[in-house]
């Protein structure tokens, strides 16, 4: 038997969500249910899903793996922080 999908997700306004878990959905859901904003499963450029850390999901707008804004943010450019030694 196979193990069913599971994930979570965000809106753009940092609502999360989740799939498969008991008494969850089953699938993922197109909008959040607190605003109506669309939901985020997976990054929209590598596919890597959101993390399920409540706390790296509740702060991530970019992919951790390539970077991508999952709300179209913009990147902060600027100069890298120095290194201390």
């Amino acid at each position: 038997m196979t193990e069913a999908a599971k994930g979570v997700g965000k809106c753009v306004n940092d609502h999360a969500g989740s799939y498969g878990f008991p008494t969850r959905p089953d699938e993922p859901y197109g909008f959040c249910q607190k605003c109506g904003q669309g939901m985020v499963w997976v990054c929209s450029g590598c596919q890597e899903p959101l993390p399920e850390d409540p706390v790296e999901l509740a702060e991530a707008r970019f992919c951790r793996q390539c970077g991508t804004a999952y709300f179209g943010d913009e990147p902060v450019t600027g100069e890298p922080a120095a290194s201390s030694q």
